[in-house]
């Protein structure tokens, strides 16, 4: 019983046998066309060599004729048809009646016209009956006497023979090659398929750790399998971070939700006073706006992952999203003690999504704005690796082998943030750098967390080309960023 995804396909059917048949045939008419242009050629060389003898020979004869009259020519001609060489040569010699006076050719052939042109007739030997080629000139004398000198052409018979016998053998040779190649192709082809597709139906039945073998030999079939490869640890790593998601959803929500049902009930409370009913409200308020943020940055998430905002993705200055954000945390920075540094006079153009990169950078400041004691730096530049923005404090920082795990969803590597907040903002700016093609790069500012977003940069800048403090395009006012600003 075959399962209803495995599709068996016939042979005759198969890429493999198409692609032999259609090298095969093209070969072919390869050979044949090879091969008669040797024919044309080999012919044309072997008919040219005859008639430039028969034609020699013609007017020697004529001179002949000319210098010691019919007589002396009619013995010339019958002592060279009486030699027998490898040319087989004919001659003949007519009256004006047409009636034979030397040679060895008994008639006149009707298709050979006195006028000295090559022609090519079909006559018999004696005692034969098929037909040999000739290739002759006829030539007329004075009184009405009549020349015919001629050659066999069997070198053009011989040749045609030799190469339709090697022709045959050349196609045996391809049809051999051809079908071996195609066999050791059709096996290497099948089972580098048949890997595939049987990697493929574990991946479909919950395998997602399956990859497809990668072989080392830089050939098309590995750079599928490195591609495939790519796409099915995409696909692990959506499944994963679904569940995770599903899994932490359920506590997080479920959390604030029972919170809030258990202050309702006291607030419900007969013996409850007003200022109790009022604090428990303003407690299910906080309790509500966590869940509606928890579920916001869940949407913003999946908003990035997704990619359906790339079409709404348009020129804009990296820079100028920094320092707009900058703007937007100082005063809370300064109510915390903290003290911001910016470094983005100069463009930084890039193509991405203004309110995805500003909700980014509003992250990467908040996170810094929680964990700083004196300082924050934020700074916007063109590197060598493309366009970034790196936000640095110097707070405790996060250790090396925890950096990876900080920006999966719902990790708090801090457990002194006592629930507040859902572990969601560097895995939204993970999202955001994947949705354009960049990174998220977490190091050691010493000390402190430095944390990079790194972009594709739309060209290389310089003082020469754009002017400190000039845009690519114009900045986004600061109203579109009020909504991103982290709580």
């Amino acid at each position: 019983m075959v399962p209803a995804h495995v599709v068996r396909v016939q042979w005759w059917r198969s890429v493999t046998v198409r692609l032999v048949l259609a090298s095969t045939v093209a070969s072919t008419l390869m050979i044949g066309v090879v091969f008669g242009f040797l024919y044309w050629r080999a012919i044309g060389v072997v008919e040219q060599q005859a008639s430039d003898t028969v034609a020699s020979e013609l007017r020697g004869l004529v001179e002949h004729f000319g210098s010691v009259g019919l007589l002396e020519l009619m013995r010339t001609v019958q002592e060279r048809s009486a030699v027998p060489t490898e040319a087989e040569p004919v001659y003949l010699v007519v009256d004006g009646l047409g009636n034979r006076l030397a040679g060895n050719l008994l008639a006149w052939p009707p298709t050979v016209p006195p006028d000295g042109r090559w022609r090519k007739v079909e006559l018999y030997r004696r005692g034969e009956d098929h037909p040999i080629l000739i290739g002759a000139r006829g030539y007329e004398l004075a009184g009405g006497v009549r020349l015919l000198v001629g050659r066999a052409l069997d070198g053009r018979v011989k040749i045609q023979d030799a190469i339709g016998e090697s022709l045959l053998w050349a196609l045996a040779a391809l049809w051999t090659m051809a079908v071996g190649g195609g066999i050791l192709l059709s096996r290497t082809i099948l089972r580098r398929v048949g890997e595939v597709a049987a990697i493929n139906r574990e991946v479909m039945v919950g395998e997602l750790g399956r990859r497809v073998p990668v072989r080392g030999s830089g050939d098309e079939f590995d750079r599928l399998a490195a591609s495939m490869n790519d796409m099915l640890a995409r696909i692990e790593e959506l499944m994963v971070g679904m569940r995770t998601v599903t899994d932490s959803v359920g506590h997080d929500i479920r959390s604030p939700l029972t919170r809030l049902r258990n202050r309702l009930e006291r607030a419900r409370l007969p013996g409850a006073t007003e200022a109790e009913r009022e604090a428990a409200l303003d407690d299910a308020v906080a309790d509500v706006d966590l869940t509606l943020d928890l579920l916001g940055r869940l949407l913003d998430i999946a908003r990035a992952e997704s990619g359906l905002q790339r079409g709404e993705m348009s020129e804009l200055d990296l820079a100028a999203v920094a320092r707009d954000v900058v703007d937007l945390y100082e005063p809370i920075a300064e109510d915390r003690g903290l003290r911001i540094e910016v470094s983005a006079d100069q463009a930084v153009p890039v193509s991405g999504h203004a309110e995805l990169l500003a909700q980014a950078v509003s992250n990467l400041v908040d996170n810094a704005t929680k964990y700083a004691r004196s300082q924050i730096r934020v700074e916007a530049v063109v590197g060598a690796t493309g366009a970034r923005v790196a936000v640095a404090d110097d707070g405790p920082g996060i250790p090396p082998e925890d950096r990876e795990r900080a920006t999966e969803r719902f990790v708090r590597l801090d457990p002194s943030r006592s629930g507040k907040g859902a572990g969601l903002g560097l895995s939204l700016v993970a999202a955001v750098a994947r949705l354009h093609g960049g990174e998220l790069v977490l190091s050691d500012a010493g000390p402190g967390l430095k944390i990079e977003l790194v972009l594709p940069s739309l060209a290389a800048v310089d003082d020469e080309t754009i002017g400190p403090g000039q845009s690519i395009s114009p900045a986004a006012p600061t109203s579109e960023y009020q909504d991103v600003v982290a709580g």
